[in-house]
């Protein structure tokens, strides 16, 4: 084989290496299967090459496009026939990953968008409707979990409300922006000016402290709901011990969180091993009021203690656990784990 021809069979080899590895780039998907018709008409050429230079005596014969080729040219014409004919029925193949690669831009530009992606010092806006959404476990008719939207003093027909605390259980003022203080407030007696005349679920919380200072982390106390049995249809709220203070750096998001779930839904069924019809919860994002925590952590944590708590406990009598989602980035980091939690059924199954 002489030297020239061996250098055009390794170049021609190489350049639909090269070509074909350039047309397997994912920002050609809607032409991959196109371009395998250059590829396989350089790889024909440097075998027909290489074949009659090595095997100057062989022979092969074809037709094509009514013409007869014999030789290289025939054994060429052959590739080149069967590359035009199965590159005919890739046409929709590129249609279909032109498609799906359109699809995934525009989903991939909605996750962005549902994961609050902003500018730099634009805040998380706090959501005003109360809206709701939920996903089925894989597999069970009795459990679901989703999420609620807004402010917790819109949630209406819940049967029960959690209350991350701190591990004191000394409850929010009521003119505070926490979870703790609108429970306080909305299940308290107020006047006609709506000022609070009785404080009935501190003071019952207060109660159940009275021989001690505090409580260990994730330990959950029972009250009653006060006002927002009439108001909201609650009828217990529990409160967890989700964060812990240090004097001088305020308080903290307790480091098991799993343990505080567990505690929350054990507690609720064994309520309603006691006849309470307690079915749905409302689980906030514990901890996550002061800033002091990883948001995007504290959900995959929480759901996946909510979806340990039910593979575990497939009798559960909860049916619903809710996570609440207050601003706009919640919403959207609730809605992200949900619909890639492989244990939960899509709407769309």
């Amino acid at each position: 084989m002489r030297p020239l021809d061996l250098a055009v069979t390794a170049v021609l080899t190489v350049s639909g290496v090269a070509l074909q590895i350039w047309a397997s780039a994912p920002r050609r998907a809607a032409r991959q299967y196109a371009l395998q018709l250059p590829v396989i008409l350089l790889y024909s050429l440097a075998s027909a090459l290489f074949l009659f230079s090595a095997f100057p005596d062989s022979l092969t014969e074809g037709r094509a496009l009514g013409f007869g080729l014999g030789g290289a040219a025939g054994f060429a014409a052959f590739f080149m026939t069967a590359s035009f004919t199965w590159l005919a029925k890739t046409r929709r193949r590129d249609e279909i990953a032109g498609r799906l690669k359109k699809a995934e831009q525009e989903n991939a530009a909605l996750r962005r968008q549902l994961l609050g992606e902003r500018p730099v010092g634009d805040a998380p806006r706090p959501l005003t409707r109360s809206t709701r959404y939920e996903l089925p476990l894989r597999g069970s008719r009795r459990h679901r979990v989703g999420m609620i939207t807004g402010n917790l003093a819109n949630v209406l027909g819940t049967d029960v409300w959690v209350n991350p605390e701190n591990t004191r259980m000394e409850m929010s003022r009521v003119d505070e922006p926490t979870i703790s203080a609108t429970i306080r407030y909305h299940g308290g007696r107020r006047n006609g000016m709506g000022h609070l005349v009785e404080d009935v679920i501190a003071e019952e919380l207060a109660a159940l402290m009275a021989d001690r200072s505090h409580v260990s982390a994730g330990q959950v106390l029972v009250t009653g709901s006060g006002e927002l049995a009439e108001s909201h249809q609650v009828r217990r709220i529990l409160h967890v011990a989700a964060v812990e203070g240090a004097p001088g750096s305020g308080f903290r998001q307790v480091i098991d969180l799993e343990r505080c779930v567990r505690n929350v839904l054990a507690e609720v069924d064994r309520l309603a091993a006691m006849d309470e019809p307690l079915r749905s919860v409302v689980l906030p994002l514990l901890g996550t009021g002061g800033g002091n925590s990883d948001l995007p952590k504290t959900v995959e944590t929480l759901l996946a203690a909510v979806m340990g708590y039910f593979r575990s406990r497939p009798t559960s009598r909860v049916r619903v656990v809710y996570l609440l989602a207050y601003t706009d980035v919640q919403a959207a980091l609730c809605r992200s784990a949900l619909d890639g939690e492989p244990d939960l059924s899509t709407q769309d199954e």
